[in-house]
């Protein structure tokens, strides 16, 4: 016989230990949620003490290649690709062997999905100006933004930073290094009027390593520009990996800030909260374009065991990995993929350690060195395949890197909000919220459910306790990006109490919520 379901009200409730628990509570613990998106990318707002629920990273939908890099004229082995959204179309920039030299190359689109290669003749490559070239030649990488700073002359209205080791004509170099040496290898930054014609402004930062796709942004809040780039961390304490092979010279990535563009703090290493201390090969940081005051990556992460096991000779690309592993054993072992991570100050950043970008199903060109980089700033709101679905979030990920012609770029597809999200399956579960108080008298809440299952929401008052009319929901069901959650009594009665949410999931699936003004009906 079935055992008897039980219904959302008889699950066992926690108000003895709750009601305790916040009774005690310090003003200090309590959360203000300001009008706008709240997503379920970290524990942020959960009581993790007083929830069942499941807090893991989503995979995106691979949708199909997009282009293909066959063509000499696009440049051989391209890379750490870095996207501009303007009015209008897209810019692409990505580095790429031309000519026997690196050098940094562009493409336009006009939807984020059709890419073309103008022939812009400003660097005579093999004596022609037929190509694409926007610097003529770049160390190892290249990443440009549009600043939308008010105060930005028109001169330098797009800027880039690259690693660089000939330093001269660039402003703002010291005499000497942290140890008394001649500076010669550092991160300097480009100015641009048109995102195409580039001139050398200023060293950023030097004593670093550099040599990966470093990021830069204008942050609107805070009225500040900020640079993410590499660190090779060489400490002792870094003993959590996996592979002891990894344990010297952990990558991680550290953060500079900047009033004016020229004048920098020193770089502080990121705080991350995740498992391990493995490799992170690149950031890809980049603000959420639905709420700016978020920030998420897509960091590379670096796996080397370290040896050859029976695994290598099953696993797909044992041809390409033995060539690789003839010239440097770690370019054979070494496998790539993707993790998520978010922030909402950019010192601290929540990352989830399970991938989100696998190499795939093996094919004879994948799960090597090279999967798993995304297009920094591509994060584009394309049409669902499905008329009267909502539009979909879309990334680019190259794949076949390293394979000489063979180089595409293919999207990815995430629901919006939904890098993340609270779970649960058919057995109910409990989320119970940090106390706050808020702004705006709407909430809405980007969410799925089964046909079966549901999502109830209690509001609780500050010892924990719902409130005895007016607050509770109906069971909600569906599969909605903005669904408005219905009460009784307007929210805006409790303005300025602190509360809390009691959610009880069944089969169901919460990838934000946002605080704002009521609709006119």
């Amino acid at each position: 016989m079935a055992q008897k379901t039980k219904h959302w009200e008889d699950i066992a409730p926690f108000w003895t230990e709750y009601a305790a628990h916040h009774t005690n509570s310090t003003h200090g613990d309590i959360i203000h949620i300001s009008k706008g998106l709240v997503p379920f990318w970290d524990d942020y707002l959960i009581n993790t003490r007083f929830s069942d629920v499941e807090l893991s990273v989503n995979k995106p939908v691979l949708k199909e290649v997009i282009h293909e890099f066959s063509n000499l004229l696009d440049g051989q082995d391209p890379g750490y690709f870095n996207v501009i959204k303007e009015d209008g179309f897209y810019r692409m920039y990505y580095g790429a062997s031309y000519g026997g030299v690196s050098r940094e190359c562009y493409m336009e689109s006009k939807d984020g999905i059709h890419w073309e290669r103008p022939n812009l003749g400003i660097y005579e490559v093999d004596g022609s100006y037929d190509n694409n070239v926007v610097v003529d030649k770049i160390l190892d990488n290249f990443c440009a933004m549009k600043d939308e700073n008010p105060n930005c002359p028109p001169e330098e209205r797009y800027k880039a930073v690259a690693s660089c080791n000939e330093l001269e004509g660039y402003a703002n170099i010291p005499e000497e290094d942290w140890y008394g040496n001649k500076i010669t290898y550092g991160l300097v930054s480009m100015t641009s009027p048109d995102g195409l014609h580039w001139k050398k402004h200023s060293l950023v930062s030097y004593n670093l390593h550099f040599d990966s796709l470093n990021t830069l942004h204008w942050n609107p809040h805070t009225k500040k520009y900020y640079i993410f780039a590499r660190v090779m961390l060489d400490h002792p304490e870094f003993t959590a990996t996996r592979f002891p092979s990894e344990v010297i010279g952990i990558r991680g990535i550290m953060v500079q800030e900047s009033e004016d563009f020229v004048h920098w703090s020193d770089p502080v290493q990121l705080n991350i909260q995740g498992g391990e201390d493995y490799q992170m090969y690149t950031n890809c940081i980049m603000a959420y374009p639905y709420d700016t005051r978020y920030y998420i990556g897509f960091p590379t992460r670096y796996s080397d065991r370290g040896e050859w096991s029976a695994n290598y000779d099953r696993l797909g690309g044992i041809e390409e990995r033995k060539k690789r592993a003839e010239k440097e054993l770690r370019l054979g072992l070494a496998i790539t993929d993707c993790v998520f991570m978010s922030s909402r100050d950019y010192y601290n950043w929540y990352r989830f350690d399970e991938a989100c970008i696998t190499p795939g199903p093996e094919n004879g060109l994948n799960w090597l060195y090279g999967d798993g980089y995304p297009a920094q700033g591509y994060l584009v709101e394309t049409p669902a395949p499905i008329e009267g679905y909502p539009n979909e979030l879309s990334i680019l990920v190259p794949i076949h890197h390293m394979l000489p012609n063979k180089t595409q770029l293919v999207r990815y597809a995430y629901r919006r909000d939904g890098f993340a999200s609270v779970k649960a399956g058919y057995k109910p579960k409990k989320l119970l919220t940090k106390q706050f108080t808020f702004d705006g008298d709407q909430i809405k809440m980007n969410f799925r459910t089964s046909a079966r299952g549901f999502i109830k929401i209690q509001i609780l008052d500050h010892r924990g306790v719902p409130f005895k009319e007016g607050y509770t929901t109906c069971e909600i069901f569906g599969d909605s990006i903005d669904r408005i959650i219905d009460f009784d009594k307007p929210l805006s009665d409790l303005h300025g109490k602190v509360v809390s949410m009691e959610i009880t999931m069944c089969d169901a699936e919460i990838f934000s919520l946002t605080f704002g003004d009521k609709e006119e009906s």
